[in-house]
């Protein structure tokens, strides 16, 4: 859809300023450079619909949109995108969608990104998930200065419940393009959720990173089985001695201007994952959402859009920007809850894997090295830090995986698929419970050091033997409910 120039400032201005309530028409004005009236008789004769109408009609999706995927009330939504009260809004909303705001919410019709305009993407109602077929029919878009993805979530720590930024970021993404997964599904059927590793040969803060989920050297990584779970095309560009920045902006446009936001590790800060959401400047800018954005240490240089997405330009030159992939449209089916609990297996086999000691085989390695004390000395801050550290990952790792199995299971129990056996719901409701232990213990062991507000003690209580010696406890106890687990798991993936 090719409009003016102006016509596109306009679009990116309402965009950007969705959720303020009433648009702001005076900083309008002095953005576009014409005054109100001949903004609104410009964007009329260019776009077929008046301005005031378009902007109503994007609140209205914006809002549907997160009727979908958060728990705010419809007076929260009214009240942030412009409208006095409950009924104005729930009226407007009824005669433009078609129905109220808590049938819609209840019925949860299909919605993701829209191209509004040529590079230039927004919340829209779908007929359907986009296949690559229709990507294909589309006249592609050849303007390579810039494309913009508005409406993509935010991510920050503790989006949708979660700890793990990969997922978090699988989750905003995916909600973008349609599908209605909530975090704990995701991270089960990835197979997140049930990872644990340890690095038996040194403390080792990569420990539970997520790309350690399945065995190293293989085909599948946890990025693209993430993507085959879902039925999803996938894509990814590592970064290596050979890789260079145009073949990053290469692929990044190459998404973003089908409408497909990228995940990338760094950009800002550490090698994290998080969300591109567009380019401007042929590819140089990259814009989005990033943990460390609102960092000092990391984002202290980094400007912001007015929607709140990140502007970076020197991401290129963070040597720890190692890599960006790429979920696509729909290519085949999402995995059966078969196979999602055969990747459970697959991830819990207990197995050494390059000096890592994953699956079940983590938890007696972890606990060696805890109860080692040579390796706390009391006079060294740096290293009981780095403890700390570790030791906190790992515990936030069960926290949040093993909490998204439990519940996981729950479901399963509750609303099981047509022919599942009373013996397998019994096998189903035991997993949730004893997750459900699993993340209790986890909880447990992570407060033995104290609590949020006491940080500056939690490495010094760490150095305690006695609290590590409790902390081992736990994990045996861990360790036996996860054996108890996976044998769960390989009965009813057997039978």
């Amino acid at each position: 859809m090719s409009y003016p120039l102006h016509t596109y400032a306009i679009i990116g201005y309402i965009e950007s300023h969705l959720g303020e309530g009433k648009l702001d028409y005076a900083r309008l004005e002095r953005q576009i450079g014409f005054s109100y009236a001949h903004i609104r008789d410009f964007f009329k004769k260019h776009t077929g619909i008046s301005l005031g109408q378009y902007i109503r009609q994007r609140q209205l999706f914006a809002s549907a949109f997160e009727l979908l995927h958060t728990d705010k009330s419809i007076m929260e939504l009214a009240l942030t995108y412009g409208f006095s009260n409950h009924e104005s809004y729930t009226r407007a909303f009824t005669k433009h969608m078609g129905k109220s705001p808590s049938a819609f919410r209840a019925e949860r019709p299909l919605m993701g990104k829209s191209e509004l305009a040529d590079g230039i993407y927004g919340i829209g109602l779908l007929g359907h998930k986009e296949r690559r077929s229709d990507v294909m029919m589309k006249e592609k878009y050849q303007n390579s200065e810039s494309t913009i993805l508005y409406g993509v979530p935010k991510v920050e720590w503790g989006t949708y419940g979660g700890s793990t930024p990969y997922p978090i970021c699988l989750k905003a993404c995916t909600d973008y393009l349609g599908e209605d997964l909530d975090y704990a599904t995701l991270l089960v059927s990835c197979g997140g959720a049930f990872r644990f590793t340890w690095n038996s040969e040194e403390w080792d803060l990569s420990n539970v990173d997520i790309y350690h989920t399945f065995t190293e050297g293989t085909e599948e990584t946890i990025y693209s089985y993430a993507a085959k779970a879902l039925g999803r095309e996938f894509s990814m560009l590592d970064r290596t001695e050979s890789t260079t920045k145009e073949d990053f902006i290469n692929f990044i446009k190459q998404h973003i201007d089908e409408g497909y936001p990228c995940i990338a590790q760094g950009i800002i800060g550490p090698p994290e994952a998080c969300i591109i959401t567009g380019y401007r400047n042929n590819g140089n800018t990259l814009l989005g959402w990033n943990f460390f954005q609102n960092d000092p240490a990391f984002g202290g240089e980094v400007q912001f859009d007015d929607c709140g997405y990140f502007i970076c330009d020197n991401w290129w030159e963070n040597t720890d920007t190692q890599s960006v992939m790429c979920l696509g449209p729909v290519i085949g089916a999402a995995h059966s809850t078969k196979e999602v609990l055969q990747t459970a297996v697959t991830v819990m086999t207990p197995r050494e894997d390059g000096g890592y000691r994953k699956g079940t085989a983590g938890f007696s390695a972890w606990a060696k090295m805890l109860c080692d004390d040579t390796a706390f000395p009391t006079t060294n801050d740096a290293i009981l830090f780095e403890r700390m550290l570790c030791q906190d990952d790992a515990t936030t790792c069960l926290i949040d995986g093993r909490g998204c199995a439990a519940e996981y299971f729950k479901r399963l129990s509750e609303a099981p698929a047509k022919g599942t056996s009373v013996e397998t719901l019994a096998k189903y409701k035991s997993l949730s419970e004893l997750f459900s232990k699993t993340k209790a213990l986890a909880e447990q062991t992570w407060s033995l050091l104290g609590g949020w507000d006491n940080m500056e003690q939690r490495p010094t209580k760490l150095a305690e033997r006695a609290t590590r010696e409790k902390a081992c406890e736990y994990i045996k106890q861990i360790e036996a409910l996860e054996k108890q687990s996976f044998n769960i798991l390989q009965e009813v993936v057997t039978n």
